[in-house]
């Protein structure tokens, strides 16, 4: 399963896998013939009220709490106040994932209540003209219970139902894409990987493409429907019930479409993802936006903003309403994400109502790909393509981590300049042989030893059985010779240089060391190849 692009093209034998599916989905339900005081009076003469005072928006909103309260009571369900956690819905969302999520529990998790103000209708008394009094409806700011049900759902996943405990009883769903992979590949027994909202691996690649092509609105509208029959009832006394006039539809709020690039190193993809930012950095400029989502006319109202995310940078662009990012998600994956606000937004063209959600995926899925097409131009040549097992850390037979041999730390250096010599590929030493060399930077033969260590587990050099005596490889006579040769003589007089020049010149951009970066790997390929060091 990989994605077709420019970019997944020009890096296909670093990637390991990649998607293309929702993330957040915001929802939201009005029940229709609410949006004008005269509709709303005429619904509550059918309802049989021959008032709208402010005691029957009351008399709705009391029911419809003591119905929510005694269900949670009945079925053993926490209510806590969202006053005594504090946060924003997310942060909320992530606190009640901590403490009260069990994968293994399907249903309501708990309910957080809030006070919220929110836009509803409410009375006041109005004198005429004439001296009488009339009572006029508005629609205003005001508080409101608010609650959020968090449940664990047979379907979807960890998902969120927010009921409004005020007319006109306004409702949000909050659902997950991943959750929904997630539970579905739980229920088929298919085997991954995730880190946070993020799969590394999926062991049936064909089943998951299949979940996310079938994927569809009518899935969640079903799920809502099964929870608000549940949970959005008033409280009569010896039942509850709700008229069939106080029915919600439901209509896409917020979309997230993200196109996941998982690397199978974390070393190269660092380097990808910094070239990146380097050179495409003025990628947020209207003119470029408007190709990206596809717009027919230029946008001018465009805006960009870099921060820190996991100790990366992530750059996100706005444009009418509409946004795009792209971020280092765990070390290892690339993730550009589209988040349609607008869809009314020109080459949009999206219908709200939750029946077209699949168009949203098509469209964001789009704007996605030409942001990869956009970052593609990059000279992958000098990035260095270097075995994994050198640039991270790697596990012995016993579960032991070995870290990688760096090559910034002096000690590692001293180390390696030593074993270069060809009589340690021929000979058997012993550490405290190195010591009479390397007294300068080692005190012990044990600071020794834990520097060979990382040599010894990846190949480079060979212990003899049962004896304290060791010989470099002919793979590690390879790999210390170009490593040590490629620190010496280029990498180090290359910053030095490169250093000065900053000093004392104007900075042009890192672009101009591209054209001579390329000639000097050629030309250490030419040494390599006439040194017969090389394989």
């Amino acid at each position: 399963m990989l994605l077709e692009n420019k970019f997944t093209a020009e890096f296909i034998n670093h990637i390991n896998f990649s998607y293309c599916f929702f993330d957040r989905i915001i929802v939201r339900g009005y029940i229709l013939g609410m949006f004008r005081p005269a509709n709303v009076i005429c619904l509550l003469r059918n309802l049989g009220f021959s008032k709208h005072t402010n005691g029957v928006f009351k008399l709705f909103s009391d029911q419809l709490n003591r119905h929510i309260k005694n269900l949670a009571s009945k079925i053993d369900v926490p209510i806590l106040w969202r006053e005594s956690h504090g946060g924003k819905e997310m942060e909320m969302q992530s606190y009640v994932e901590k403490h009260y999520f069990n994968p293994k529990k399907l249903g309501v998790i708990c309910i957080v209540k809030s006070l919220e103000f929110m836009s509803c209708y409410w009375n006041k008394q109005v004198t005429t003209k004439k001296g009488t009094l009339f009572t006029k409806m508005f629609w205003m700011k005001k508080q409101a219970t608010q609650h959020y049900i968090y449940i664990n759902d047979s379907v979807l996943g960890f998902c969120c139902l927010k009921i409004s405990s005020g007319l006109p009883f306004h409702c949000q769903f909050y659902c997950n894409g991943h959750w929904y992979l997630r539970r579905q590949l739980d229920k088929k027994g298919v085997g991954y990987k995730m880190e946070d909202n993020a799969f590394l691996r999926i062991d049936d690649e064909v089943y998951v493409q299949n979940l996310i092509n079938e994927f569809k609105g009518s899935i969640i509208d079903a799920r809502i429907k099964h929870w608000m029959e549940k949970w959005f009832r008033f409280d009569k006394g010896e039942r509850s019930t709700c008229s069939g006039l106080l029915k919600h539809s439901w209509y896409t709020s917020q979309c997230e479409v993200c196109s996941n690039v998982i690397f199978k190193n974390k070393g190269y993809f660092d380097r990808v993802y910094d070239k990146i930012l380097e050179k495409h950095h003025r990628i947020g400029t209207p003119d470029s936006l408007s190709k990206i989502f596809e717009l027919k006319r230029e946008r001018k109202q465009s805006k960009s903003t870099n921060k820190v995310y996991h100790q990366k940078a992530c750059a996100k662009h706005w444009i009418q309403g509409n946004s795009i990012k792209m971020y280092n998600k765990g070390g290892y994956l690339l993730r550009v994400e589209t988040t349609i606000n607008n869809p009314r937004l020109p080459g949009a063209k999206l219908q709200k109502p939750i029946f077209e959600l699949k168009g949203y995926y098509w469209y964001g899925f789009g704007c996605n790909n030409r942001f990869f097409d956009a970052i593609a131009k990059i000279d992958a040549t000098i990035l260095g393509d270097y075995e994994n097992k050198f640039t991270t850390a790697v596990y012995t037979e016993k579960g032991k981590r070995v870290a990688a041999p760096d090559l910034r730390n002096p000690k590692m250096i001293a180390v390696l300049a030593l074993l270069s010599n060809p009589r340690f590929s021929t000979e058997w030493f012993r550490s405290k042989d190195l010591l009479r060399y390397l007294s300068d930077y080692f005190s012990k033969t044990a600071e020794i030893r834990y520097q060979m260590d990382k040599l010894k587990v990846r190949g480079l050099i060979e212990k003899r059985q049962h004896s304290n005596y060791y010989r470099v490889t002919e793979k590690g006579y390879v790999w210390i010779n170009i490593a040590y040769s490629h620190n010496r003589y280029f990498l180090t007089p290359l910053l030095s240089e490169g250093i000065h020049n900053v000093l004392y010149t104007k900075d042009n951009g890192l672009d101009v060391f591209e054209l001579p970066q390329k000639h000097i790997k050629t030309g250490l390929h030419t040494i390599y190849q006439a040194l017969n060091i090389a394989a």
